[in-house]
C-alpha cells in the first residue's frame, strides 16, 4: 500500500511523489499562469486605490512596493512557458512570493484599513493557491506571514494588536498547515486511485486482447456454445477445421454429429454442468467429409449465460493409424491370413457367443494343420520357395473351407481352421477331403515342383472342450498324432489320445528331473560270439538307480529319446559314462571288445554330434572301432533323412560300426540296407521269444539270417533267454547273441567282473 505523510500529506516515497507531481504538471502550470495574472491585475487596481496616500509619507512607499509587485507577476507571467518541470514551477512560484510578499510587507505597514484584511489573505493564497509543493506553501506563506507582521509592526512595534496579531496569525498558519496536509492526502489518494484504475482498465483491456488473440492462435478448434449448441465464438482453427476450403460457416454444433444419439448425450451431461473429457464421436464438415474428433468440454458463464467451450481434436489420421496397426497385428504379413492373435479372439468369440439364454450353442471344429517335411524344403529350395509354398497352402486352404470359417497362419508352417456352424460331423469330414486333395497337389513354383503334404489334428466344440486352451491343445494333441503315425493323414481327438499324451509328458517331466538332480548312467550287457561262447562286447543301456534303491528304466522316460533337447542329453550323458568305463578297463588290461550305445535321429540330426563324439574318443584315446552306433529304423523316415545319411556315412567312414536295432518292425525297407552303411543287423526279441513255437516267427528269424549272409552283414539275436533259441540261431548262423540267457544289463563294476572271468575262461 502506498505511503502518505501524515504531516505533508505528500508521498514518502520520493519517486512516487515525483509521479504525481508529474501527472499534476499541466494543471500547476495552469494556475501558476492564473495565479501571475490575478495578481497583476488586482495590485495594478490596488495601486489606483493607494493615490489616496498622496500628500503624506508612506505614498512613496506603497506605491513603489505596488508597482514592484505588478511588474514581478507580469515578469513571472512571462516565464511560465519554460515551466517544463515542476521543479520549476516551484522555483518561479518561490520568487513571486518572495518578492509579492516584501512588497506588500512595505504596503502594511502603513496600517491602513485593509492592512489587518491583507495580512490575512495573502498568507491565504500562498498556501492555498500557489500550485507548489507542501514546503513551497508553507514556507511562502510562513514567510509572507512574517514579513507582514514585521511591516505591520514597524511604525509601532509595542501596539497593543501586535500580539493579538501575531496569535491570529500563527492559528492561522497551523490551520492553514492541516489544510494543506489534509489537501494533499485527498489530492494524492484521488490520483492513486485514478492510477490504479487506469491501470486496472489496461491491464483488463490489455488481458482481453492478450485472451482473445490466445483464443484466435491456439491451433486447436475452440467453440463457444449455448446450451442449445448455437455458436457464440470460434477461434481460427475452428473456422478452417469446419470450413475446410467450402466457405460454410458453422452457426449451430448440433447439425454436425454424424450420430444423433452421440450428441444427445453429451447435450445431456453439459446441461447437468458436468465437465467432458475425452469424449469420442463423428461430426461432419462443412464440405459433408465426416471426421472422428475427441471433444472435452466445459461449462462456463459469459455475462450471466451459461455457455459452454469445447476444444475438438481431430483423431481420423489416428483411428486409421491404430485400424491399420490393429490389421498389422491380426494379420499375418506373408500370406495375408489372420495371425495367432486374430484366430484366437475368434475362436473365444465363438466359445462364448451372446445368445439367448437357454439356446444350445453351435457346434464349431478347430482344425491345426502343420506341413510335413517344409524344413527340408526351405533348406533343398531355398526360403524363397517355402515362403512360395506357405502363400500357396493360405490359398489352398481358403478354397477347401466354406464362406465364414477362418483360416489363419499360426506361424512358421502351422496353420489353423475354425470351422463355424456345423449341422453335423459329415462337414467336417467332407472339408477335411477337400483340404487333404488340395494340399497334397505338388506346387509349382519358378518351373520346378515342391511336395506339399500336411497333418491335420481336429477337436470339435462341445464334444472335445468348452474353452479356448482346451479345444487348442486337444487339437494339438490330435495333430501330435497324425504326424506321429504317417503324416499326411488327419486325426479326430479322442480321450485315448490324451492318455498317450499325458504319459508322454509326464515321462518327459522325469526325464528332466533325472537329467538336472538324479545320476545317470550306463549298465552293460554282455554280447557273447555264438561259436566261441566269448563275449565280444557290450550294450549300453540306461539305468538311473534312486536314493530309494529303486532304477529309472528305459522305458520310464521313453518319450524323451526322441526329444529334440532332452534325447541328445541323455546320449552324451550315457557316452560320458561309457568313455570313462572302457578307459578304466583298458588300464586294466581288459579286452572288452566293442560297446554298442543306441542314438536316436534328434543325435543324428545334429550337426555337431559327430565332432563332438569323434573329439570326446580322440580326448579318451579310444579308437572308434570300440564303439558300436545302433539306430533303428525310424530315423531313415524322418524329415532329415539326408543329414542322417550324411552323419552315418560320416561315422562309417572314421570306423564306427554301425547297426540296424529291431530289424523288422519298423517301416524300414530293403533298401535301406543298401542305402545306408549298415555293419550290423539286430533281430528284435519279438522274433526270438517264440521262434521254436511259432513257424512264422522262426521263418522270419532264417530269412533275416539268409539275407544277411548273402549281403555280408553280421547278425546280433535280442532277447536269447533259452538253450533251444541258442541252438537255432547257431544253427542258423547267427554271429553274436544277447540276452538273459548270457546275463542282463549290469552296473560298470560287475560288467568289469564279468570281463575277467571271461579272460580267465578263455585261459583255461
Amino acid at each position: 500500500m502506498t505511503q502518505i505523510s501524515s504531516f505533508t500529506g505528500e508521498f514518502r516515497n520520493r519517486t512516487r511523489e515525483s509521479a504525481f507531481q508529474a501527472d499534476h504538471l499541466p494543471e500547476s502550470r495552469r494556475h501558476a499562469r492564473l495565479l501571475f495574472m490575478l495578481s497583476a491585475l488586482l495590485n495594478a487596481l490596488f495601486l489606483i486605490s493607494d493615490w489616496r496616500f498622496a500628500g503624506t509619507p508612506h505614498f512613496w512607499v506603497a506605491v513603489p512596493a505596488r508597482v514592484a509587485v505588478v511588474l514581478w507577476s507580469l515578469f513571472c507571467l512571462s516565464l511560465t512557458d519554460r515551466m517544463t518541470s515542476f521543479r520549476a514551477v516551484e522555483r518561479i512560484c518561490f520568487a513571486w512570493q518572495l518578492v509579492t510578499a516584501v512588497g506588500v510587507a512595505f504596503l502594511v505597514s502603513s496600517r491602513s484599513d485593509i492592512a489587518i484584511f491583507v495580512l490575512v489573505m495573502l498568507p491565504l493564497v500562498f498556501y492555498l493557491v500557489v500550485p507548489t509543493s507542501f514546503r513551497g506553501n508553507v514556507g511562502g506563506g510562513l514567510g509572507c506571514g512574517i514579513l507582514l507582521l514585521i511591516g505591520y509592526s514597524v511604525p509601532a512595534p509595542l501596539s497593543p494588536t501586535v500580539p493579538g496579531m501575531v496569535m491570529a496569525v500563527a492559528i492561522l498558519h497551523c490551520g492553514m498547515w492541516m489544510a494543506i496536509a489534509r489537501g494533499n492526502r485527498l489530492q494524492r489518494r484521488a490520483w492513486t486511485a485514478g492510477r490504479i484504475a487506469r491501470e486496472a482498465q489496461a491491464a483488463l483491456a490489455n488481458s482481453r486482447d492478450t485472451l482473445e488473440r490466445m483464443f484466435m492462435a491456439v491451433p486447436v478448434p475452440l467453440l463457444v456454445t449455448r446450451q442449445d449448441g448455437t455458436v457464440i465464438r470460434q477461434n481460427r482453427a475452428a473456422v478452417d477445421a469446419y470450413a475446410a476450403g467450402s466457405g460454410a460457416v458453422l452457426d449451430n454444433v448440433g447439425d454436425t454429429y454424424v450420430d444423433m444419439a452421440a450428441r444427445d448425450a453429451l447435450f445431456a451431461h453439459l446441461k447437468q454442468g458436468e465437465a467432458i473429457d475425452a469424449f469420442e464421436c463423428r461430426v461432419r464438415r462443412g464440405d459433408g467429409l465426416a471426421r472422428n474428433v475427441l471433444l472435452s468440454a466445459r461449462a462456463i458463464q459469459i455475462d450471466g449465460e451459461a455457455c459452454v467451450m469445447t476444444s475438438v481434436v481431430d483423431i481420423t489420421e489416428r483411428k486409421e493409424g491404430e485400424r491399420h496397426l490393429e490389421r498389422l497385428a491380426l494379420s499375418d504379413a506373408l500370406t495375408g491370413l489372420p495371425n495367432r492373435a486374430h484366430f484366437l479372439r475368434a475362436l473365444t468369440r465363438a466359445c462364448h457367443p451372446a445368445e439367448p439364454a437357454g439356446e444350445r450353442p453351435s457346434r464349431f471344429a478347430v482344425l491345426l494343420i502343420d506341413l510335413d517335411e517344409f524344413k527340408r524344403v526351405n533348406d533343398t529350395a531355398g526360403h524363397d520357395a517355402g515362403d512360395a509354398l506357405l502363400c500357396a497352402v493360405a490359398e489352398r486352404l481358403q478354397q477347401a473351407v466354406r464362406p465364414g470359417d477362418i483360416v489363419a497362419r499360426m506361424g512358421g508352417d502351422e496353420f489353423a481352421v475354425l470351422l463355424t456352424s456345423l449341422p453335423g460331423d459329415d462337414v467336417v469330414a467332407r472339408i477335411l477331403t477337400r483340404i487333404s486333395d488340395l494340399l497334397h497337389a505338388p506346387v509349382q513354383y519358378r518351373g520346378r515342383s515342391i511336395d506339399s503334404r500336411a497333418s491335420v489334428g481336429v477337436a470339435l466344440y462341445p464334444d472335445h472342450g468348452s474353452d479356448v486352451e482346451t479345444l487348442v491343445k486337444h487339437a494339438d494333441i490330435a495333430l501330435y498324432d497324425a504326424k506321429n503315425n504317417g503324416r499326411g493323414r488327419a486325426t479326430l481327438f479322442n480321450d485315448a489320445l490324451l492318455d498317450n499324451w499325458n504319459r508322454e509328458a509326464a515321462m518327459l517331466d522325469r526325464a528332466r528331473q533325472v537329467i538336472a538332480q538324479e545320476k545317470p548312467c550306463p549298465w552293460y550287457q554282455p554280447k557273447v560270439a555264438l561259436d566261441t561262447g566269448r563275449i565280444v562286447g557290450f550294450e549300453a543301456l540306461f539305468r538311473c538307480p534312486t536314493e530309494d534303491g529303486r532304477v529309472i528304466m528305459p522305458g520310464d522316460i521313453a518319450a524323451a529319446f526322441e526329444h529334440p533337447e532332452l534325447g541328445p542329453a541323455v546320449t552324451r550323458l550315457m557316452i560320458e559314462g561309457m568313455l570313462s568305463d572302457c578307459v578304466r578297463w583298458r588300464r586294466a588290461g581288459l579286452d572288452f571288445g566293442h560297446v554298442a550305445v543306441n542314438v536316436s535321429g534328434a543325435d543324428l540330426n545334429d550337426e555337431a554330434f559327430a565332432d563332438w563324439l569323434l573329439g570326446r574318443l580322440a580326448s579318451a584315446g579310444l579308437p572308434p572301432s570300440m564303439m558300436e552306433l545302433e539306430v533303428t529304423e525310424s530315423v531313415f523316415l524322418g524329415r532329415n533323412a539326408d543329414r542322417v545319411a550324411r552323419a552315418l556315412h560320416r561315422f562309417s567312414d572314421a570306423g564306427f560300426t554301425i547297426a540296424l536295432d529291431d530289424f523288422g518292425t519298423g517301416y524300414a525297407s530293403l533298401s535301406h540296407l543298401k542305402q545306408f552303411p549298415i555293419d550290423v543287423i539286430k533281430i528284435d526279441r519279438q522274433f526270438v521269444r517264440d521262434l521254436h513255437t511259432d513257424p512264422e516267427d522262426a521263418a522270419i528269424v532264417r530269412t533275416v539270417l539268409n539275407l544277411a549272409y548273402s549281403l555280408g552283414i553280421r547278425t546280433v539275436a535280442e532277447g536269447v533267454e533259452t538253450p533251444m533259441q541258442l541252438d537255432y540261431l547257431r544253427a542258423g548262423g547267427c554271429h553274436v547273441g544277447q540276452g538273459y540267457h548270457f546275463g542282463a544289463a549290469v552296473p560298470a563294476t560287475q560288467a568289469e567282473a564279468a570281463l575277467r572271468a571271461n579272460v580267465t575262461r578263455c585261459r583255461a
